[in-house]
């Protein structure tokens, strides 16, 4: 019998004490901005799990095993604090930055970037532009998203850029696809499974995203992977409604995301 590979992968944004620091500063954000406090908390929950945070590179999908990863939305200058944090305890991590805002007043720099990578971190790419609704984008356009974020990190890094992370959560089997055709081999969506997919050469993983009001112990069965079923049926009822309500929904995500 095939024993399957599951990931449990941790979708966290910016740690920061003061929001108006890091990341974006739109309203819709502030609920995803985890106090340094907060954020070492879910960290010792983590690691109260028995599981030691590692690199998608270094998991063998052909053995199976259970694997807990972290990973960094935005590229927003909290993750230099998250990355000194992973570094601490001599964790690893993924970093996923917008291309575009590399170097403005609340995101990293090159400087910093090329830092978490030396720390032997992923640096991968969460598009370039970071579109509100990624899947509603024509085929070409998700490509040069992909493409032109790649090229920017592989010539800062000297090194090819094979992860990435969808921003804004909504995937279809389209958005996949063109992870796959722009060479990447690591796709992390927002969709919280535990084991992950095959789209050609990509593989495609599902995270779950706690915020700072989750319940500790909660973090804790996540990192045991416990509760990703029920965390999986509100996932699938929230993209039900957003799927009924679709012209409802961009509506809303234009003005959430002002």
């Amino acid at each position: 019998m095939t024993i399957r590979v599951k990931t449990a992968a941790f979708l966290y944004h910016d740690i920061v004490d003061h929001p108006s620091e890091s990341g974006f500063q739109r309203r819709s954000a502030l609920a995803y901005k985890q106090t340094r406090e907060i954020f070492s908390k879910h960290l010792d929950r983590i690691a109260e799990s028995g599981f030691t945070p590692k690199r998608v590179f270094d998991i063998d999908f052909g053995q199976g095993g259970k694997h807990v990863l972290l990973t960094f939305d935005d590229g927003g200058k909290g993750a230099l604090y998250a990355a000194e944090e992973l570094n601490r305890r001599g964790w690893q991590g993924h970093f996923f930055i917008t291309t575009s805002l590399l170097g403005t007043s609340t995101f990293l720099d090159a400087h910093a970037t090329r830092y978490i990578h030396s720390c032997g971190h992923v640096i991968g790419s969460h598009s370039h532009t970071h579109p509100d609704i990624f899947k509603a984008l024509s085929f070409a356009r998700m490509m040069s998203e992909w493409r032109t974020s790649c090229d920017i990190l592989s010539d800062l890094l000297g090194a090819p850029c094979l992860a990435a992370s969808v921003p804004g959560g909504d995937v279809s089997r389209r958005v996949f696809r063109s992870a796959d055709a722009a060479g990447l081999r690591f796709l992390f969506t927002s969709d919280p499974f535990l084991s992950p997919k095959r789209q050609g050469g990509c593989h495609v993983l599902g995270r779950v995203c706690p915020k700072a009001d989750i319940a500790l112990p909660e973090v804790q069965n996540l990192a045991e992977f416990r509760g990703w079923t029920r965390e999986l049926v509100r996932m699938r009822v929230k993209t039900t409604l957003k799927t009924a309500l679709y012209p409802l929904y961009r509506i809303y995500v234009h003005y959430a995301l002002q």
